[in-house]
């Protein structure tokens, strides 16, 4: 390895000094212009690590020998021109895993540049409970501790966005002409007015979860892979999604302990709701569906003609109330994603 080091000294050298092969020049110059130099924050960075590579090189010139070797007798493999290529594509790759890992070390929240967010107002919990912050246009955010929180002094007439690291709850006020949108680590949370939290796990999953109205999350541009589009999950209440920091992907689920969506909204009394006297199933399956928001399905139809009679009422969580309905009825529930499948042997249908 030390040998291909110093032939590639030896290029640079001769490239300073313009006595280089045509060729091998052009593919010095295409090897520099490969590198991406945009930005104020990346042009710095480039100019430091360019810094430090020339250094090195020159320190090592002592080492290189005045006269180079012949080619002749060399097979195709220990050509300057193999092992230059060679060494290029190793600088390359070492090159972007290096600015990989200094973004990745410097950037608050992932894949957001610091520079979008070095002039917003910065609200950091540094508490043990949470912390209530009042957004310029009235939006309610819970701060958990350790979290941190930037947003503009004054919103746009056009956009609402503000960016989170860690973990919070939004109760987001309602303005159509102006959507509000929250940049986490890898997502982005799109909403008109909602009620919503953010958290991230220790190992970079983050998960977003709905409790109110509707929002709709994406990868952050970067992750969205060749084609430049993001697959995009839109939420309704109770469901949730969350992002693997190590795969990538987004996969949808339901919140831990589901709440009816009439009693978030506060739109009807239904503390006599689930109250069932020889109720069949096929009518309790649908109020359930419209009480929580969600998709409950029979593997078996037979379960339709089983009835229930039951004192269900003082159980909000729906996870709760299916365990009861299916010790009822001897059956089982599963949720797959963000749906919920029911299966048993079912009962025989009343003549």
């Amino acid at each position: 390895m030390r040998k291909s080091w110093k032939g590639f000294y030896r290029l640079i050298h001769r490239y300073q000094h313009n006595t280089i092969n045509p060729i091998k020049k052009q593919v010095m110059d295409f090897w520099y212009d490969s590198i991406n130099h945009t930005g104020a924050d990346v042009q710095q960075e480039d100019q430091k690590l360019k810094a430090d590579i020339w250094g090195a090189i020159r320190q090592n010139m002592h080492e290189l020998p005045e006269t180079v070797e012949p080619l002749t007798g060399r097979r195709w493999w220990q050509s300057a021109y193999f092992k230059f290529a060679a060494t290029a594509a190793f600088l390359i790759v070492g090159f972007v895993f290096y600015k990989g890992g200094i973004a990745g070390r410097n950037s608050i929240i992932a894949k957001v540049p610091n520079a979008m967010i070095s002039d917003l107002v910065k609200n950091e919990n540094t508490t043990e409970k949470l912390k209530l912050v009042k957004l310029p246009d009235g939006t309610a955010v819970s701060l958990y501790p350790g979290a941190i929180l930037f947003y503009p002094q004054v919103f746009t007439a056009k956009e609402r966005n503000v960016f989170l690291k860690g973990d919070g709850y939004f109760d987001v006020t309602h303005d159509p002409g102006r959507p509000f949108s929250v940049y986490s680590d890898h997502i982005i949370t799109k909403v008109l007015g909602t009620s919503f939290t953010i958290r991230t796990s220790p190992k970079g999953n983050v998960e977003v979860a709905v409790l109110r109205g509707k929002v709709k999350v994406k990868k952050n541009a970067p992750d969205a892979g060749a084609s430049g589009v993001s697959k995009e999950v839109t939420l309704t209440p109770n469901k949730k999604v969350t992002f693997s920091f190590e795969t990538g992907e987004m996969v949808t689920g339901l919140v831990e302990e589901p709440l009816p969506v009439s009693r978030r909204e506060s739109t009807i009394d239904i503390r006599n709701a689930f109250i069932y006297t020889d109720k069949p199933v096929s009518e309790i399956i649908p109020q359930l569906e419209k009480a929580y928001g969600l998709a409950i399905l029979l593997e078996n139809k037979n379960l339709a003609n089983c009835t229930i009679t039951a004192d269900a009422s003082n159980l909000g969580d729906l996870f709760a109330l299916l365990d009861v309905l299916c010790a009822a009825i001897d059956a089982s529930y599963e949720v797959r994603e963000d749906q919920i499948f029911l299966t048993g042997p079912g009962c025989k249908a009343i003549q």
